[in-house]
C-alpha cells in the first residue's frame, strides 16, 4: 500500500516537473523577446536626430505594436494549450492511478494479508 502511495506521488511528481519546466521555458522565451523588442525600440529611440526621424519611429512603432500585438495572442495561445495539457497529464496519472488499485483490489487482499503475516 505505501509503495503504491508511493509510485502515485513518484508519478505525479515527475508530471508536475514537466510541465513546470515547460512553463519556465515558454516563460523565459517570451522575456526573452519582449527584451529584445524593449531594447530595439530603445535604440531606434536614441537614434532619432530630427523630424523626418520622428516621422520614421511612429511609423515604425504602428508595425512593432501590430507585431507585439500578434506575438501577445500566439503566446496567449501557447499558455492555453500548456494549461489544457498539464491538465490531460494530471488526469492521465490520476486516470492511472484509478485504474491500478481496480486492477490490483481482487489479488491486493491476498498479498496484503500475506505481507502483513510475514512482517
Amino acid at each position: 500500500m505505501n509503495n503504491d502511495l508511493l509510485e502515485k506521488a513518484t508519478r505525479l511528481n515527475e508530471t508536475l516537473f514537466s510541465q513546470f519546466s515547460k512553463a519556465a521555458e515558454m516563460q523565459m522565451e517570451a522575456l526573452r523577446r519582449y527584451a529584445d523588442v524593449a531594447m530595439d525600440q530603445a535604440k531606434k529611440v536614441a537614434e532619432v536626430r530630427d523630424l523626418e526621424g520622428l516621422k520614421s519611429l511612429t511609423a515604425d512603432q504602428a508595425e512593432t505594436l501590430k507585431s507585439l500585438s500578434e506575438q501577445f495572442t500566439s503566446d496567449w495561445k501557447a499558455w492555453q494549450d500548456y494549461f489544457n495539457d498539464t491538465r490531460d497529464q494530471v488526469q492521465k496519472v490520476f486516470e492511472a492511478e484509478a485504474k491500478e488499485p481496480a486492477k490490483e483490489k481482487p489479488a491486493s487482499p491476498k498479498s496484503s494479508s500475506g505481507s502483513k503475516t510475514a512482517a
